[in-house]
């Protein structure tokens, strides 16, 4: 099986590109998704979390509040590498599980969608890693237009996600999605093409 790792950063286009793979019938697994799943019905890591961080991070229902517990690492290093120490191996765990079953039915090719894929070493557990790359200046202007951020929060995202410019340099394919989303389309559909005539994986 041919596993890609998909990464890019706040406001790159990232979902679009992981849409187009799932209108290909290619299985995207969502990094982002497995974590959510986790803090909403894994005992475990519930329980590790909260005897960590405190039950400040409950929400009134006993549930871990995402946004609190954001708030907490986010421009805390160390409380990051912790909570990371107790999430990551349960989502490595996770995706490898649900690859497996697509392996034993037939799949020949996934994505792991990872949207900071090499500040948590997850390269290493893909093939390939496709990086959409968009520049600074038009990543900011595309987030500042979705969401109703301050140009200095925006700019503390971008931050914290590690520099587009810099994962660029360390993919094995790079998807610009600077232009229109028929230009990205048209890159998405050539590199496809060339993996199959490369015969990476059959279609069947």
């Amino acid at each position: 099986m041919l596993t890609i790792g998909l990464t890019g950063g706040i406001g790159s286009g990232k979902s679009t590109v992981a849409r187009w793979f799932i209108k290909q019938g290619v299985p995207v697994l969502d990094a982002d998704k497995t974590v959510h799943n986790l803090l909403q019905s894994d005992s475990l890591v519930i329980s590790k979390l909260v005897q960590d961080f405190g039950t400040e991070i409950l929400d009134k229902k006993g549930q871990i509040n995402r946004s609190k517990l954001g708030a907490q690492v986010f421009n805390d290093d160390d409380a990051r590498k912790r909570l990371e120490l107790i999430v990551h191996p349960r989502v490595i765990e996770c995706m490898n599980a649900e690859q497996t079953v697509l392996r034993d039915s037939g799949v020949r090719v996934c994505v792991w969608d990872v949207p900071l894929l090499f500040e948590v070493g997850f390269e290493k557990f893909v093939d390939e890693v496709w990086v959409v790359w968009i520049p600074r200046d038009l990543q900011i202007l595309r987030v500042l237009a979705r969401d109703k951020l301050s140009l200095s929060e925006v700019e503390a995202r971008i931050a914290a996600q590690g520099s587009l410019e810099d994962k660029r340099q360390q993919a094995d394919i790079v998807i610009d999605n600077s232009g229109s989303e028929l230009q990205t389309i048209a890159q998405l559909e050539e590199t496809w093409e060339r993996l199959i005539v490369n015969r990476r994986f059959s279609k069947a």
